[in-house]
């Protein structure tokens, strides 16, 4: 029987595994049963030998729109010790993705933000309509971007890492783009045909053992392992701060936040 998801939607077609991201109701914004559910489907398909490239997408225009707003007014109150676990998930997930044996692609259509934009950011490849806009946040609400700040800085330059987490300023795709945090920019109209060429043409053209070492090779000569573990740390300590609470409280209550 094929397993249901609760937030995420699964097919496998030819030599592909689609995980169509399914919270339409709440922007696909991420919580911890829908990064587990991501986790365990690509968990469940690493040894699929008739898989070759993951694709990432969305049910709807956002592809994700970050944290999850009821989630944040749970771990409001959380120990430094329930915010190391929490901030393990996603870690993993981001481990999972970096180190995986096979060709990660992410579709995005309108918004990537926060959390959203880390699943962007540690795919292979990605491809981007001339809608799409991405950024990360999190400093504008109390936030510190700290799991994704281990492979963005791998993906783009410093100082293009800077601008992005320090302003937390949101770009289009054509700055997205320019700054290599994407790949290919499509119309609306053929970015399914356009993913479709690059797979057919990936899956003939590169050796499925190359590939898994290859990414293996540069998962571990970045040390990612150790910089996604240390930065998880940061990550649960920085969510105990004041400014994090405030801006929590604040972003739930729908408030502009002045940190002057």
């Amino acid at each position: 029987m094929k397993q249901q998801y609760k937030y995420i939607k699964v097919d496998i077609t030819r030599h592909c595994l689609i995980i169509t991201l399914n919270r339409i109701k709440k922007k696909n914004a991420l919580n911890p049963t829908m990064i587990t559910e991501i986790q365990n489907i690509l968990d469940s398909n690493k040894e699929n030998d008739t898989i070759r490239t993951i694709l990432i997408n969305s049910s709807s225009n956002v592809f994700c729109a970050g944290a999850d707003l009821e989630y944040l007014n749970e771990i409001r109150q959380f120990s430094y010790k329930e915010n190391l676990t929490d901030s393990q998930i996603l870690m993993s997930l981001f481990q999972t993705m970096l180190s995986y044996p096979k060709l990660i692609i992410s579709k995005v259509c309108v918004a990537a933000l926060g959390g959203g934009c880390g699943i962007v950011t540690a795919s292979d490849i990605v491809f981007a309509t001339k809608e799409a806009h991405f950024g990360y946040p999190e400093v504008k609400i109390g936030f510190t971007p700290a799991l994704v700040s281990s492979f963005l800085i791998e993906r783009i330059n410093l100082s293009n890492v800077r601008e992005l987490f320090l302003t937390g300023k949101i770009i289009d795709a054509h700055q997205a783009k320019d700054i290599s945090l994407i790949n290919f920019i499509c119309s609306t109209n053929n970015i399914d045909e356009e993913i479709n060429i690059f797979i057919q043409k990936f899956i003939t053209e590169t050796s499925p053992q190359s590939i898994q070492t290859t990414k293996q090779l540069l998962y571990e000569q970045t040390h990612m392992k150790r910089k996604l573990e240390e930065a998880a740390k940061l990550n649960a300590k920085s969510r105990m701060n004041n400014d994090f609470k405030k801006g929590i409280q604040m972003f739930l209550e729908k408030k502009t936040i002045n940190w002057n």
